[in-house]
């Protein structure tokens, strides 16, 4: 199976707010963003090259709760509670050639499979119905695209990711799952942590950044 990383995903509680801290922190403004109908969420988007990005993303006030849980753990209070205090690396993505495999084959529950769409855009993702984030975040949400890649479209902002890493208490259930889903050589897993965290490092004009969870 062909896995790529494809995006970073930044949970905030207001998506204006948000777009400022996180234009503070990369030196550059968001080149693109839009609405998820289907799970009442809207985001901003940077590039990291042209075949990645990152997404800053919120629940979207302007519309009514949709009729499921929201993605990426955005319905937990106990999240909630953390974007109160700023935004945070909340999960990562990958795109696989075959999704359906990747589902299959996975020792954890990756989600439902569901075709999506905005704008030009179409894409199937793994969803869990319960919208939680699987083991913190540190498994990714896996996609798989119909349509070229919004990467593709967003003009280069001189942004990379360096590395990601991620630390927990024990691994080997985590590794497992990315290596059945060819992900285990984006991101490091240390174990021995008493609490789980996610860091994202960011190169930019101005020197390299983290983003943590």
């Amino acid at each position: 199976m062909a896995t790529e990383l494809d995006h970073l995903v930044v949970g905030c509680k207001d998506l204006e707010s948000g777009a400022s801290w996180m234009e503070d922190m990369l030196g550059v403004p968001p080149v693109g963003g839009g609405e998820h109908a289907t799970m009442s969420t809207h985001n901003k988007l940077w590039s990291l090259g042209p075949s990645c990005f990152l997404e800053l993303i919120a629940i979207n006030p302007g519309v009514p709760a949709p009729d499921r849980a929201r993605w990426f753990g955005l319905d937990d209070p106990d999240i909630q509670d953390s974007l109160a205090s700023g935004p945070r690396l909340l999960n990562w993505a990958v795109r696989v050639d075959d999704i359906d495999q990747a589902v299959k084959d996975s020792p954890v529950n990756l989600g439902t499979i569901h075709s999506l769409s905005r704008g030009d855009f179409a894409w199937k993702v793994a969803i869990r119905e319960d919208g939680a984030l699987i083991h913190q975040g540190h498994i990714p949400l896996v996609i798989q695209w119909q349509t070229p890649h919004p990467a593709s479209k967003l003009p280069d902002q001189g942004l990379g990711l360096v590395r990601m890493k991620a630390h927990r208490s024990e691994k080997t259930g985590v590794i497992k799952a990315l290596e059945s889903i060819g992900a285990d050589d984006l991101i490091k897993i240390d174990d021995g942590s008493v609490t789980a965290g996610i860091m994202a490092e960011i190169s930019t004009g101005d020197g390299n950044v983290s983003l943590v969870g």
